[in-house]
C-alpha cells in the first residue's frame, strides 16, 4: 500500500514558526546587563514634618508689649527668624520683676523672659527680651552642621519648628565632596538636638 506524500508546509507558516523558535531562545540567553535594576533610593526630603502655624491673637499688643517686641524682633532676626507678635501676662507696675511671655516666632509658639528692671529717671522702664525656648531655628541648625564640619548645610525651607521632644528634621550637606543626610532630632524644649546620619540615604536629589 502506498502512502501519500505529506502536503507541503506553506512558507508564510514556517517562517512564523522559525521566528517563533528564535524568540524562545533568545529569551533563554543568559545576559547578566539584561537583569532588571532594582529602582535607586529615593533621597529623604528636607526639613521637618508639616505642622498648622498658630496663629496670634486678634488683640493688639499693649504700651508694655510693643517695644520689647521690637527689641526681640532685632534679636531673632539673627537667627533668620521673625516675630510676628507677643502676648505678656498683666503686669502691675512691681520692679524689678521677670515675665514669660509668648512669643509667635514664624508660626511657633516659643517662651520669651522679660526681665523689667527699675524706671530710667522715673520716666522709662529699662528691659530686656530673649527667646527662652520652644523654637527651633533653622538657620541657627544648620550653623551647627557647619561648625560640625558638614559643607553648605540645607535643612529645607521652613524657617522654624517647635521643640518638641522626638521631632525630626532632615538635613542635607557635603562631606568629602559627596552628599550627606542626618537627621536632628529634639530631645528637650530648650532646643536641644542630637545629630545622626540618615539611615540608608544615599544619592542626591
Amino acid at each position: 500500500m502506498r502512502t501519500s506524500p505529506a502536503p507541503p508546509v506553506p512558507a508564510a507558516v514556517l517562517a512564523a514558526l522559525l521566528a517563533a523558535v528564535l524568540l524562545l531562545l533568545g529569551g533563554c540567553t543568559h545576559d547578566p546587563a539584561a537583569r532588571p535594576r532594582a529602582p535607586a533610593t529615593p533621597a529623604p526630603r528636607l526639613g521637618g514634618p508639616h505642622l498648622q502655624p498658630h496663629r496670634p491673637p486678634h488683640a493688639r499688643m499693649n504700651r508694655l508689649e510693643r517695644p520689647v517686641a521690637r527689641q526681640l524682633a532685632r534679636k531673632v532676626a539673627h537667627e533668620g527668624l521673625s516675630l510676628n507678635y507677643l502676648d505678656c501676662p498683666d503686669w502691675n507696675g512691681a520692679m524689678p520683676r521677670t515675665l514669660t511671655c509668648r512669643g509667635f516666632v514664624d508660626g511657633v509658639v516659643g517662651r520669651v523672659e522679660v526681665s523689667l528692671r527699675a524706671p530710667v529717671r522715673g520716666t522709662a522702664v529699662s528691659f530686656d527680651a530673649w527667646l527662652a525656648g520652644g523654637v527651633i531655628a533653622t538657620r541657627t541648625l544648620e550653623d551647627t552642621l557647619r561648625r560640625q564640619h558638614l559643607g553648605h548645610p540645607d535643612c529645607g525651607r521652613t524657617p522654624a519648628y517647635p521643640a518638641r521632644v522626638g521631632l525630626r528634621v532632615v538635613c542635607r550637606g557635603l562631606r568629602g565632596g559627596e552628599p550627606r543626610y542626618v537627621v536632628a532630632t529634639v530631645r528637650n524644649r530648650r532646643g536641644g538636638v542630637t545629630i545622626s546620619s540618615y539611615p540608608g540615604a544615599s544619592g542626591e536629589r
